[in-house]
């Protein structure tokens, strides 16, 4: 049986998060950087992280079971930039009521706090509910509206920049009027059985009021001046505590046979890319490069591989990409940022969702380009690959390299929690521990839950 958990120390972060290796991996780095300072932290997220969690020294709590993973990935339109997301909205709708319940359970504990994703609803609900604090974590510029830098929209959706500011306020006042249609009946029902009243700014709403932590470098977000006015940059989390391992030395051995080779990935959820394998394998034997293709899903792969090319299921991207002339990838912010960091130049396939923004910054910055979806021919990848690959875009990979600080992100942003729960003059921890058991079991529906959290714990 696992023991109860120590309360000695004075704080305990609560870290729910949703996503796949990139959206989670983060929060782990930053829960195992609070642990170094004396916070007591527990993660809750999907059940497969549970092994990477421990590891780290977090305690765990499973928000979303493998069964709930499966399905989500499982669904190709997860995938549609305008499909996308109406299913994964549908999909965490389902589950916002068994959230709050698990997380007003760990909530009960004398001194917690939370550091959450704002995908992950139920908690800005709960700190709604009871003060708790709360601080937001994004990892991308993209979820922050602007009338001034409008994030890239895929479909044509973008806010032109040329907008008079009018337009602009209408277009973000109606971007915001359907978040709450995007989650359906589930997010009306819970919030109506909270006696809590109908959200009209949704995407204004679900950050925290108090505190966001935006995980990039004002190089690649520059902060606008319609931005929240909470939101304190702490750079990209470069070392999110993945599990340390090595390049494996098949892949290593095949990187040190000739010139460095391109990598593909098209993310850890992706299911459907057996068409841009294929591309990038005919991309690389047309012009003259040997490739290396990262996917999980074997099915993806044809039944062959020629010589040139090179399968493995996972190898560490810090210590892959260096080895590597290009990698081409679907556009996720981690992967952007580990290819900044490698000093590797970047294609990008973008998908949905902030894809097609980190796309364009990048080529703005000049380490790389982007196919997008109406593009995607072995023609454009060819055409892409050797432009990326020029020398002039090599030494602007590099040059970026150093715009990286000694400290990591994940530090920078410890110790922007550690300040604001220094400075919050209401942050008193046996005031929350209080005020966490009246609200939290107000609700007879979640009071079982958090009991069945607590036996759990035993």
């Amino acid at each position: 049986m696992r023991k109860r958990f120590s309360l000695e120390r004075a704080w305990h972060a609560i870290i729910p998060a949703f996503g796949t290796d990139g959206d989670v991996y983060p929060f782990v780095g930053l829960g195992a950087e609070l642990l170094k300072r004396g916070y007591q932290a527990t993660i809750a997220t999907h059940e497969h992280f549970a092994k990477h969690a421990e590891a780290a020294g977090l305690r765990f709590v499973p928000l979303v079971s493998q069964a709930e993973t499966d399905e989500l990935v499982k669904q190709e339109d997860l995938w549609d930039y305008l499909k996308g997301p109406f299913v994964i909205s549908r999909w965490a709708a389902k589950m916002m009521a068994h959230q709050y319940g698990v997380l007003s359970a760990l909530l009960s504990e004398r001194g917690a706090f939370m550091v959450a994703s704002p995908g992950v609803v139920a908690a800005r609900i709960i700190q709604e509910i009871t003060g708790v604090p709360l601080i937001s974590v994004i990892l991308q510029p993209w979820v922050i509206p602007s009338i001034y830098a409008p994030p890239v929209m895929m479909g044509g959706l973008t806010l032109p920049r040329w907008a008079p500011t009018p337009i602009g306020k209408l277009y973000i006042r109606l971007f915001n009027e359907a978040g709450p249609l995007l989650l359906g009946p589930e997010f009306k029902r819970l919030r109506t059985t909270l006696g809590l009243p109908p959200i009209g700014r949704f995407f204004d709403w679900w950050h925290s009021p108090d505190l966001i932590l935006a995980m990039f470098p004002e190089w690649y977000g520059e902060p606008q001046a319609d931005w929240p006015k909470q939101i304190r940059l702490a750079g990209f989390p470069i070392n999110d505590s993945r599990p340390e391992t090595n390049i494996s030395e098949e892949t290593l051995a095949f990187c040190r046979m000739g010139k460095p080779p391109i990598a593909f990935t098209f993310g850890t959820g992706m299911m459907h890319a057996g068409e841009l394998v294929r591309l990038g394998i005919a991309a690389c034997e047309a012009i003259g490069m040997r490739g290396i293709i990262l996917t999980k899903y074997r099915n993806q792969l044809p039944a062959k591989l020629p010589r040139f090319i090179h399968h493995s299921s996972f190898e560490p991207f810090q210590k892959l990409f260096p080895q590597c002339a290009a990698v081409v990838h679907h556009g996720g912010v981690g992967t952007v940022a580990k290819a900044f960091a490698s000093a590797t130049p970047q294609v990008i396939l973008p998908f949905a969702f902030d894809q097609l923004d980190n796309a364009i910054r990048v080529k703005r910055l000049g380490v790389g380009g982007y196919c997008d979806a109406r593009s995607r021919s072995s023609t454009a990848w060819i055409q892409i690959l050797r432009e990326i690959l020029k020398t002039s875009t090599i030494q602007r990979a590099k040059q970026m390299k150093k715009k990286f600080c000694s400290r990591s992100g994940l530090e920078l942003a410890a110790d922007l929690i550690e300040r604001h729960l220094a400075n919050a003059s209401n942050c008193d921890a046996t005031f929350w521990c209080n005020r966490s058991h009246q609200d939290f079991r107000r609700q007879p529906a979640f009071a079982t839950e958090a009991v069945r959290l607590n036996q759990l714990a035993d």
